[in-house]
């Protein structure tokens, strides 16, 4: 009798764990960024401000299986970009230049941060569209 409830409780823990479940599409549909975003800069004074250095690149996938080849990148100029804090409040607007590069200066004062001190920081957001398809790159930068 007490072989026969152990063997109901196994079989009941394998069917409740190899039971299947249609997947439900996302609420919000992932796909991948069409540009590469390189983001430099992480740690600044706090009497210098920000600097953020950007590059922003189109990937040519079209020798991906050529191992002489292999993807390019491509540098995504006239690109305008939007960068926020906290989601919504926007700080500045920048557009890549022939290299496909953004520079980010701002003082601490102006992204929320009137009194700086070592270790407080803060996300940057730098978004924009490009064909048609819009993306977002998130930045932490901290006081030295």
């Amino acid at each position: 009798m007490k072989k026969l409830i152990n063997n109901s409780i196994v079989l009941g823990v394998m069917i409740i764990a190899f039971s299947c479940v249609d997947a439900v599409d996302l609420a919000t549909p992932n796909v991948a960024s069409p540009v590469l975003v390189v983001l430099e800069g992480n740690e600044f004074d706090a009497a210098t401000g920000v600097a953020v250095a950007g590059s922003f690149y189109e990937l040519d996938k079209s020798g991906i299986l050529d191992q002489n080849v292999g993807i390019d990148s491509i540098p995504v100029t006239g690109l305008d970009i939007r960068v926020f804090i906290n989601q919504t409040d926007e700080v500045g607007t920048l557009t890549t230049d022939g290299q496909g590069k953004i520079m980010f200066q701002d003082a601490w004062s102006s992204l929320g941060i009137p009194n700086p001190s070592s270790g407080i920081q803060i996300r940057l957001e730098f978004a924009g569209t490009y064909n048609d398809i819009a993306f977002r790159e998130f930045h932490n930068v901290r006081v030295k």
